[in-house]
């Protein structure tokens, strides 16, 4: 008996459409089953397959960085008044205006 091994495996064809949950997929769908089209808006084109591996997915269901860093709180420590407390990035940044450093989070 001859075993032949696949390197790194081959894709399921049971696994979901990565175009429906990309944030650069456009798929729009008429009321027949045939009537479908997928559009990625980052390569700027129709896409006729069924993609299952890209590697400029991105989630649009999880929130973007940008969004991370604008709901983010940073911990604040004063020292002078032994306090130590939170506060969100939009108050950390008006704070801190003229100061050239930014918590490593935030770049």
């Amino acid at each position: 008996m001859t075993t032949i091994k696949v390197f790194q495996g081959t894709r399921s064809v049971d696994a979901p459409r990565l175009c429906d949950s990309c944030s650069n997929g456009v798929v729009m769908r008429g009321p027949a089953e045939s009537e479908e089209h997928v559009h990625c808006s980052l390569m700027e084109k129709p896409i006729r397959m069924r993609v299952t591996e890209c590697n400029r997915y991105v989630d649009r269901t999880q929130p973007s960085l940008w969004a991370m860093k604008e709901i983010a709180w940073v911990l604040q420590s004063d020292s002078k008044r032994q306090k130590i407390g939170f506060v969100s990035a939009k108050e950390w940044r008006k704070q801190n205006e003229n100061e050239n450093l930014v918590p490593a989070q935030f770049e």
